[in-house]
């Protein structure tokens, strides 16, 4: 999921993070109702004196809770891209960000790597004098290329100079003569 804002200094930024339908609370009270379910069980081949259910059931409980938290910790990553006068920056994390790259605005450009077979989501990078950096990984492929096409147009309307002002395109040439 991403989502855009616009700041009154001219700044802008994008959130990235996963698009998950549960929240924390919402997991737990998943989990404690599995964990009554199970209990009920239980209790239930216990009382006809199958003992040996107990230490599975407990295992199945742990696994499970194990999984739910894992799933929880992994939805709750966040990417923000922060779009600055003369820099872009890119900060990721889960409750805390931390900063991962910091690029010249002007000479950053955003590329969408697509497998060729299309076997394999594509890769969205921000490349800048050889570095690169990867965001956009839990999207999924049309938010990715949603995502590619917004930072690419923020990225090239920045008005600070005359190289940035549009060059006047001859009226009257045909379209083999304007590649030339």
């Amino acid at each position: 999921m991403v989502t855009y804002q616009q700041f009154e200094t001219g700044k802008c930024a994008f959130t990235v993070s996963p698009n998950c339908s549960l929240g924390w609370v919402w997991m737990k009270r998943v989990f404690l109702f599995f964990a009554l379910c199970l209990a009920t069980v239980t209790a239930y081949f216990m009382s006809l004196g199958a003992w040996l259910v107990l230490p599975f059931a407990g295992l199945e409980l742990l696994v499970l809770g194990v999984g739910i938290y894992a799933n929880a910790r992994w939805s709750a990553r966040r990417e923000l891209v922060i779009l600055e006068d003369n820099q872009l920056r890119v900060l990721q994390g889960l409750s805390r960000l931390q900063e991962v790259a910091c690029m010249p605005r002007h000479w950053t450009r955003v590329n969408l790597r697509k497998d060729p077979r299309g076997w394999y989501p594509s890769r969205l990078l921000l490349e800048c004098h050889g570095r690169r950096v990867e965001i956009g990984q839990s999207l999924v492929e049309s938010e990715r290329i949603q995502l590619a096409d917004d930072l690419s147009a923020r990225l090239s309307f920045h008005t600070d100079g005359p190289w940035h002002e549009p060059v006047p395109v001859p009226q009257g040439l045909d379209a083999a003569e304007q590649k030339i």
